[in-house]
């Protein structure tokens, strides 16, 4: 069975607090499925930098909440328009992330989205399309053996706030093939065979998602809603979490990669890395802070950071890019 949670609030910071609660308490032989609803929010990728991927100004005006996921990625605008799904399961030792997530959260949507009339698909590293436009993103993170796999279903949300509150790299859209934000997304709405609201869509897709899989309503006693609690005011809730910054640095390299954008920031003294920051959208599934303290104190040479990222599974932490990418932008010129 999965216990399947659906708490009704709508701050992203509670929910996010929420699957780090479940990953630390996991119960042997059951999955956690959750599916919920934020208000106005820009959810940011782990590793992302706030002031370039969201107009500030517009989102204080506009009363849209920031909030920094621990999962890798790129930015999202979700709105009570927006349906988000969260499965979480142990990760077995030489497992394979991607699969998991595709095969036991992806395609279970894909095949209720079919149920409900809508021509539903995955596509690409993490991807879902209605048509060919894009619904939904998967992005996941690992912690304490646990896998947590999200995603986020534009069912009628605000498009037009989305395509102005985001300011993604343009080099990404035009890699996709599309002009704009705006333009290569599509709410599932607009795809239904009879439009309904959001609500009453959430009960139809739990219901197609409860014939699918063995799901088993449950909700959060008060001590786990006080766990949650002072989870998220530690962190989903903090600033400091959510304007993370940038170590001082010497050096900036960039590259747009098939698999992500990846930014190095790089403090060197003496020929050493004295501090780095690695930033971007690639799709890590550990914290960043990880590798960057395994490179930190060690010679700027490529020979020494070749052997040291030998040392580390770079696919935890990287997403996919592979370790002649990373260190070529490390040591661009």
């Amino acid at each position: 069975m999965m216990t399947f949670y659906e708490p009704h609030s709508l701050d992203a910071a509670f929910h996010f607090a929420a699957e780090e609660y479940c990953m630390a308490h996991p119960v042997p032989g059951r999955d956690v499925v959750m599916i919920w609803q934020t208000g106005k929010c820009a959810m940011l990728g782990s590793n992302q930098i706030v002031q370039n991927e969201v107009d500030l100004e517009l989102a204080k005006r506009e009363g849209v909440q920031l909030v920094r996921r621990a999962s890798g990625g790129g930015t999202i605008y979700t709105d009570p328009g927006t349906l988000l799904l969260t499965l979480i399961t142990p990760f077995p030792e030489g497992g394979d992330a991607k699969a998991i997530g595709r095969e036991r959260l992806a395609k279970p949507i894909v095949a209720a989205l079919k149920k409900l009339g809508v021509n539903a698909e995955l596509q690409g590293r993490n991807d879902m399309l209605v048509d060919g436009q894009k619904v939904s993103g998967l992005a996941q993170r690992l912690s304490g053996g646990m896998l947590c796999s999200h995603c986020s279903l534009l069912v009628d949300a605000d498009l037009s706030t989305l395509g102005k509150i985001l300011t993604v790299d343009e080099a990404k859209i035009r890699a996709k093939g599309f002009t704009s934000v705006k333009s290569r997304v599509t709410n599932i709405a607009e795809h239904l065979p009879q439009r309904v609201t959001t609500a009453v869509f959430r009960r139809q897709l739990t219901e197609a998602l409860k014939a699918i899989l063995p799901l088993e309503t449950a909700h959060f006693t008060e001590a786990e809603l006080a766990g949650i609690e002072a989870i998220r005011l530690k962190k989903y809730a903090n600033a400091n979490w959510t304007y993370r910054t940038n170590v001082q640095f010497t050096h900036h390299h960039e590259k747009r990669l098939p698999l992500g954008k990846v930014e190095i920031y790089m403090m060197i003294d003496k020929d050493r890395i004295r501090d780095l920051s690695i930033r971007g959208d690639f799709l890590s599934l550990e914290a960043i802070e990880t590798l960057e303290a395994h490179l930190a104190g060690r010679p700027y040479d490529e020979q020494a950071v070749d052997a040291a990222l030998d040392e580390m599974d770079l696919g935890l932490y990287l997403g996919g890019v592979s370790k002649r990418d990373f260190m070529a932008i490390m040591f661009a010129h």
